[in-house]
């Protein structure tokens, strides 16, 4: 169970930000909990905002350290207040994500990562950086042709949302293999891995949101976490964000695939017919039962009890048919669950014991 944190378990974090604490709470009797929303006093108001936890990656975001929770609030805030801004955003990427997130799942990169755009160039092609990152991801020249693409005067592949998005996965796999954090790689997309790499060895720290990096790196993560509860989730934050905002955010937008805010309704998925067999383990159908009935019912007609709705027992009868026993041989090696029967006899001349022995009835 989630427990309620109050407003004034972070009095450190809402004096930075200029909130205020409600009056006849002494927040020296409390101290900060490890986990669960946190409530801090809207700006200007006199109401009570709960954080609700956010994730990127699966990687929970610590709001109870008072700098994460500082910074998070800082960002939702800034960003929050550029409406018509979030707007086309929002429009851009009803048109875009179908595009990028296949390709994101191909290369096994989060979802999450699809947000890294709208930091990076608006997603809009024609964005260059002073650096000279162009494109919708904002690769480098050497980056973006280390990863495949063609970048010379007259065509740059950078300008291709198919093409980039490519060469980024190529490049954040990369990044995953070499720090084994997404919030890491996140950084290292920013300012470089080696950036990233030199200060956890000075800090001897793998958590992004403890390290102390430069600035446009440390609030980085924080930028893409905006723009994905904003557009994703912005009910949540009713109380922070302007209604003009709010309204914006959850209006209708044509080719949009769900109402943000709103989880999307996945009908109970109803099967017809007879529900498929597993590929291991025991079978709850008797189809060797069932395929010697059928034999037994063609070499001797009129000896099935017509009384038994079932299939008859290879016990009842004490002398099986010629084409039964056959029958009953051939079915016992298929019923042995191996790829190939090779495996067995490879397995045998190894002197490996089989995983499965033989299915008998």
């Amino acid at each position: 169970m989630i427990k309620e944190v109050s407003f004034s378990l972070l009095l450190s974090t809402i004096k930075p930000l200029g909130l205020k604490t409600a009056s006849g709470v002494d927040s020296s009797q409390f101290a900060p909990l490890p986990s669960g929303p946190v409530s801090v006093v809207v700006p200007g108001t006199e109401t009570i905002q709960s954080l609700h936890p956010v994730q990127f990656c699966g990687e929970d975001v610590p709001l109870h350290q008072t700098a994460v929770t500082r910074r998070w609030v800082t960002v939702l805030l800034q960003q929050s207040r550029h409406r018509d801004y979030l707007l086309r955003l929002r429009k851009r990427a009803v048109h875009f994500f179908p595009i990028i997130e296949p390709i994101l799942a191909k290369y096994r990169i989060p979802r999450d990562f699809r947000f890294l755009p709208l930091v990076e160039s608006d997603l809009t092609a024609n964005s260059i950086s002073p650096k000279g990152a162009a494109g919708y991801w904002q690769l480098m020249p050497q980056t973006a042709r280390e990863m495949g693409l063609v970048v010379e005067p007259g065509r740059d592949e950078r300008k291709d949302l198919r093409k980039a998005t490519i060469a980024a996965c190529r490049y954040l796999r990369g990044l995953y293999a070499e720090l084994g954090s997404w919030s890491l790689v996140a950084a290292a997309y920013n300012s470089g891995a080696s950036h990233v790499q030199d200060h956890i060895e000075k800090q001897n720290n793998r958590s992004y949101f403890a390290l102390r990096l430069h600035r446009e790196t440390r609030m980085y993560l924080y930028r893409v976490l905006a723009y994905k509860e904003l557009l994703t989730r912005p009910r949540l934050y009713r109380d922070m964000i302007s209604s003009d905002v709010l309204s914006d955010l959850t209006r209708p937008v044509p080719g949009e695939r769900f109402q943000p805010g709103v989880v999307p309704y996945q009908p109970p998925v109803v099967r017809s017919g007879p529900e498929p067999e597993p590929t291991w383990g025991p079978r709850k159908r008797n189809f060797l039962e069932e395929a010697l009935a059928q034999i037994i019912g063609e070499d001797e007609p009129g000896t099935r009890d017509d009384d038994d709705a079932g299939a008859p027992s290879m016990s009842s009868s004490p002398v099986q048919p010629t084409s039964a026993m056959a029958g009953l041989m051939g079915l016992r090696v298929l019923r042995f669950r191996r790829r190939s029967l090779y495996q067995v006899f490879l397995a045998a001349k190894r002197k490996f014991q089989p995983l499965f022995d033989w299915d008998w009835v």
